[in-house]
């Protein structure tokens, strides 16, 4: 690997983004030169579009299939993120990537409106306040919040602590006094036990859909986790750090985290108040 690659690499991992990340787009580029049998500052636009035109054709060595869709959008993505590199680093004048191609579908990602939300809250019960709280405010995952212990929450600095995240991430989120004060009053009123919510993740669940049948949201599509993407979406659309909101999130990837820049449709409003 040339020294330009390795640099490369380098600053995808100094962005955030994830080891599969950061090992697969400097092995595709590696695989371009060596297929266009140039130097970096030769590559021109119809060398990006004759090797276009040839991973199309190609198969995977284990299915014995041509490339996915998704596949060959990953290896178009690392070769325009390189030659942009290569362009902030003078290395070349104009990018040669010049590609208009149509990206593949991706799942929809649903968001809630304010409005939305301020209805869920106005609409819940104790432990569905609760709920929305560590899944909307805090933008916890549904497991994180039902292994949430009383321990790990500081309520003089509206702290919450996840020791054990997806892929075995820890964070520490900040929270409203709103969110405060309602978890004040549902441990003055349950009975103590070591989890906060002391129910399963299947049950926060089922709580959530049954608050969402009060609402009259149940059929359109939202689920918990849209609560989640809903926060993100809002948090960027403030202005927050993209590598900010990934550390509130959890999220090991930073280009998971980008997939919310092309959502950011709604105004960031406060945390209703119960």
């Amino acid at each position: 690997m040339n020294e330009t690659i390795l640099q490369f690499r380098k600053e995808l991992q100094n962005l955030g983004y994830c080891k599969t990340v950061v090992n697969f787009y400097p092995k595709q580029i590696r695989t371009f030169l060596e297929f266009i049998k140039k130097e970096n500052t030769e590559i021109q636009q119809e060398d990006i579009l004759h090797y276009y035109q040839h991973i199309k054709t190609v198969k995977g060595k284990r299915t014995k299939k041509p490339f996915s869709e998704n596949y060959i959008a990953g290896i178009l993505l690392s070769i325009r993120l390189y030659v942009d590199y290569l362009q902030r680093t003078g290395t070349i004048k104009t990018s040669p990537y010049q590609l208009k191609i149509k990206q593949p579908k991706s799942e929809e990602r649903k968001i809630f409106t304010d409005e939305e939300i301020k209805k869920l809250y106005a609409k819940s019960n104790k432990l569905q306040a609760i709920i929305l709280h560590l899944c909307y405010a805090c933008g916890m995952r549904r497991n994180e919040a039902a292994e949430l212990k009383i321990k790990d929450i500081d309520l003089e600095n509206c702290l919450l602590y996840i020791r054990k995240g997806k892929g075995k991430k820890r964070r520490v989120i900040p929270f409203t006094k709103q969110v405060k004060k309602d978890i004040e009053i549902f441990l003055s009123t349950e009975n103590k036990t070591e989890n906060l919510l002391n129910i399963t993740a299947i049950r926060i669940y089922y709580e959530f859909t049954k608050l969402l049948k009060k609402t009259g949201l149940e059929n359109k599509g939202f689920t918990l986790h849209c609560l989640r993407h809903t926060i993100a979406t809002q948090l960027l659309e403030q202005g927050m750090e993209l590598e900010k909101v990934r550390d509130f999130l959890g999220h090991e990837c930073l280009g998971t985290t980008q997939i919310y820049t092309r959502m950011m449709s709604y105004e960031f409003t406060k945390l209703p108040a119960k």
